[in-house]
């Protein structure tokens, strides 16, 4: 009599957070497949088999991400009904993910696809594209925070949105640069100074 199969060990879940977490550090351009498979831990089959190539596991890498970005930083815009409290509570939620010690510092949507090659251009239009997405939920809040009567009449929504979605790419690059969360922290107090400006 044969003796059963050993049972599947590969969580596909696991591993996909760990590719996540790789292309998160090292970018589109700068991870190779030995690199995620290393990562994973197990053998290149299984890998292969679960996500298919490069191309593939990282446009699923970037959904699992976009659904962090969801969660927390986007979340808070509407979590708020004060347009200060929802900036700040946004904000604040991307210093923590920029700077957690669970992850790379940086945002992988604002870094990890900057530059790619002509066959690759895709993967940086998707993360443009994701970019323009987050400066619309910006501008969306901005528009309700005007009409609920929260800020000036002359406030321009497009602007403030321009402004924070800039800052919020600055926070991921200086994060990335090694700055520390409560030197991030103070920046964007600052940076909150322009919001409150604008409340009446």
């Amino acid at each position: 009599m044969s003796s059963a199969g050993r049972p599947r060990t590969f969580d596909r879940d696991v591993a996909l957070n760990k590719a996540m977490l790789i292309f998160w550090e090292k970018g589109y351009e700068g991870t190779t497949m030995t690199d995620i498979i290393s990562a994973i831990g197990t053998k290149a089959p299984s890998v292969y088999a679960a996500f298919g190539n490069k191309d593939k596991l990282f446009n699923e890498v970037v959904n699992l991400y976009a659904e962090t970005l969801k969660a927390g930083p986007l979340k808070a815009l509407n979590d708020h009904p004060s347009i200060y409290d929802a900036i700040k509570n946004s904000l604040y939620s991307n210093v923590e993910i920029f700077t957690s010690q669970s992850n790379p510092c940086s945002c992988l949507i604002m870094t990890a696809a900057i530059n790619c090659s002509p066959e690759h251009i895709e993967h940086m239009n998707r993360l443009k594209n994701l970019r323009t997405v987050y400066k619309r939920v910006l501008e969306t809040r901005f528009k309700q925070a005007v009409t609920d009567g929260q800020l000036i009449s002359s406030a321009n929504p497009q602007t403030l949105a321009e402004f924070y979605m800039t800052f919020v790419h600055g926070l991921a690059l200086r994060a990335k640069d090694g700055v520390s969360k409560s030197e991030l922290q103070t920046s964007t107090d600052y940076a909150l100074v322009t919001v409150k400006l604008m409340l009446k």
